[in-house]
């Protein structure tokens, strides 16, 4: 028995664009003879030209996700839909701070609000990803003085779930503080 040359798995180290090509012709050639344009090919050629199609093909189609933005948006929209799961799934087992402070900036429809670096009352919802830090990378910010918000996917499962979070307004003259902020008697 002939053992074949290991010097074909070369292959594997060749570019995405060289495997798309062979791929191709390895097609194209299944193609012709498929449609009587070959003379009639002996079955270990057909054999030969499938198997090069399909692992140059799938070679090809590997190098193209692997080097393209398209991977990228994939794991985006993974992570996307895993978190917008997580905070659907958490919303039942929501403490009641919780509640009132996403139903405070439901009812103001407000997806920013400013606070201490440590986020107050709200520091488990950060903790969760539904209320994120919302500094840039780069930009300064006061530790008294921090940007909160809540990212716009988190946003449309809380907009969704609005019912769950009834608003209790304050009693006519009174001022209500935000439901995040921690009292300095507390502290």
């Amino acid at each position: 028995m002939v053992t074949p040359d290991p010097k074909w798995l070369e292959i594997l180290k060749a570019s995405g664009w060289q495997t798309t090509a062979i791929a191709a012709a390895c097609g194209i050639f299944l193609l012709f003879a498929r449609r009587g344009w070959l003379p009639p090919l002996d079955p270990w050629m057909i054999l030969i030209a499938t198997f090069g199609l399909l692992l140059c093909g799938f070679l090809a189609i590997s190098a193209i996700f692997s080097s393209t933005p398209v991977q990228k948006w994939i794991k985006q929209r993974l992570t996307v839909h895993r978190e917008k799961r997580a905070v659907r799934d958490y919303i039942q087992h929501m403490t009641e701070k919780e509640r009132e402070i996403i139903s405070y900036l439901l009812a103001k429809n407000q997806k920013t609000f400013f606070y201490t670096i440590d986020g107050g009352y709200a520091a488990t919802l950060i903790s969760r990803g539904i209320v994120v830090c919302g500094l840039r990378p780069g930009q300064a910010g006061s530790p008294h003085h921090i940007p909160f918000i809540i990212p716009d996917h988190i946003w449309s499962i809380l907009m969704e779930h609005k019912k769950e979070f009834p608003y209790k307004r304050p009693p006519r003259g009174e001022t209500k503080i935000h439901p995040w902020a921690i009292s300095w008697m507390v502290r």
